[in-house]
């Protein structure tokens, strides 16, 4: 996993959310954000997510309305 922490990929990623970093930016939060990283893995730390159907939210929104 540490090794997907590159430059590149921090550009592509910030590119994708159409987020203005510096030319060295990449470079620098990659650095940055590689221990941190490396750190989760070796500890095989896994973080729940919890996501809601689109459906769910308008039945909601639809009761909130009652």
């Amino acid at each position: 996993m540490p090794n997907d922490v590159s430059p590149e990929r921090i550009a592509a990623l910030a590119a994708a959310a159409r987020v203005p970093i510096s030319e060295k930016g990449p470079e620098r939060i990659a650095r940055a954000v590689t221990p941190t990283v490396a750190r989760y893995a070796a500890e095989n730390i896994a973080i729940p997510l919890e996501t809601e159907p689109s459906s769910f939210l308008v039945v909601q929104h639809k009761d909130a309305g009652r």
